[in-house]
């Protein structure tokens, strides 16, 4: 195994692609070209939770993906499209040194938590945007990721649609409405421009989604919504929707959680999604 963080963009170093690979061995079949999974923790576009970035990489290293955590643009910066842009850009950096980091390049996954939950999906939406196919002029195909795995993902913002805890879980829901936005006091329409059920397609790559029916921070209908609009244009996913009262369970282990709340079974996530990933990405693409 190695690891090595990577500035995805000259005069940045907030913005860092971290890889936890596993070399090539000729003794391990397959293992010069694996599929990959650029992992993306959630924090309110403010900054990220540890329990969502570097325990989940290594599972998916344990799983046989090259995994990726990327660092994308917060605060200020992460102003739609700019952590978009962040994340198109890892995309590229996997297919440009595809055989150098024994990538698969047909079987890139993104994996994303809250925010970064909907920074995935985002991808997922607009990679065949013009505005994306203008700023990078690469092949299409580059953008797209093979599979999403979407953890209580935002997929239409908006204050009013959030049933916060506390105070303190307000303030971070409207510094994180500000941030994507770019807007001081965001209006219905720059809502409306990032609300990912109006991009979903039959272009659209499978997603496999998680969340718990009573998330005090990121409604279950971001989910439920979402997963309608796929149905819609027979995109196949897989909707778990786990029963409890809390946000951020995406902990594999009690250890990793630090958490008051973390129960065994919400770790239970990561296991069928390998399996759905399996065959997503193997049995039916063979």
């Amino acid at each position: 195994m190695y690891t090595n963080m990577i500035n995805l963009w000259e005069g940045r170093e907030d913005v860092t692609l971290t890889s936890y690979c596993m070399e090539k061995n000729d003794e391990i079949i397959g293992c010069d070209r694996r599929p990959a999974v650029i992992i993306l923790p959630g924090g309110g576009y403010a900054g990220f939770t540890e329990r969502e970035g570097e325990v989940v990489a290594l599972r998916f290293m344990a799983a046989g993906y090259q995994a990726f955590v990327l660092h994308y643009s917060v605060c200020e910066k992460a102003a739609f499209p700019g952590a978009l842009y962040d994340l198109a850009q890892a995309m590229c950096f996997l297919h440009q040194n595809a055989e150098k980091l024994c990538i698969n390049e047909k079987r890139i996954v993104v994996c994303g938590f809250s925010a970064g939950g909907n920074l995935a999906a985002s991808l997922g939406v607009m990679w065949n945007q013009e505005f994306m196919k203008e700023k990078f002029q690469v092949p299409a195909e580059w953008l797209k990721p093979a599979a999403m795995v979407l953890g209580y993902a935002v997929t239409n913002f908006g204050f009013e649609n959030h049933s916060v805890l506390n105070q303190e879980q307000a303030e971070m829901m409207i510094n994180c409405n500000r941030y994507i936005t770019g807007k001081e006091q965001p209006e219905k329409e720059d809502y409306e421009k990032i609300n990912l059920l109006r991009f979903v397609s039959s272009d659209t790559p499978p997603a496999f989604l998680f969340h718990l029916c009573a998330d005090p921070v990121v409604p279950v209908d971001n989910s439920l919504q979402f997963a309608s609009r796929l149905a819609a244009f027979d995109v196949p996913f897989v909707l778990e929707i786990g029963e409890d009262t809390w946000h951020g369970v995406s902990s594999l282990k009690a250890e990793d959680a630090n958490l008051g709340f973390f129960k065994e079974e919400y770790a239970g996530w990561f296991d069928r999604a390998i399996s759905w990933l399996k065959k997503k990405l193997f049995v039916e693409n063979e």
